[in-house]
């Protein structure tokens, strides 16, 4: 009996999951980055790190807002976001390495750059890499 009863309810079963896959929404496409800063012209394992969500904004960031706000700007490249500050920063070679993986708007990004030292890496980037 329970193998007349299966044998019964699967074909419907088959017939329902075309309808069910039909109404099921599309997720919209993540925009999410681990960045990460240390010391020295490399990335190591011990280098400070944040992540940053933006589609909600969130993650362990301290500036999400901001950080999101810039990325939507530079269509989510690293490498674009510049405040246009122009000020004197001190000549002292301390570098400082970034680097952003993750995806935005489901496209694939991986940056890492060397900085002289902090205080141009502040002047470019703003509070991006500040946390």
């Amino acid at each position: 009996m329970a193998l007349g009863l299966a044998a019964t309810l699967l074909p419907l079963a088959v017939a329902a999951a075309p309808t069910a896959a039909a109404t099921t929404a599309t997720p919209r496409a993540a925009s999410w980055l681990v960045l990460t800063v240390n010391p020295g012209e490399a990335p190591t394992r011990d280098a400070r790190s944040s992540t940053l969500t933006c589609d909600p904004i969130g993650g362990s960031h301290p500036t999400p807002n901001w950080s999101c706000r810039e990325l939507k700007k530079a269509g989510g490249d690293p490498r674009r976001v510049d405040t246009g500050r122009e000020e004197p920063c001190y000549l002292i070679y301390a570098p400082i390495t970034v680097t952003a993986r993750g995806a935005w708007n489901g496209r694939a990004i991986s940056y890492q750059e060397t900085f002289p030292n902090d205080c141009v890496l502040y002047l470019e980037k703003g509070p991006l890499f500040r946390f």
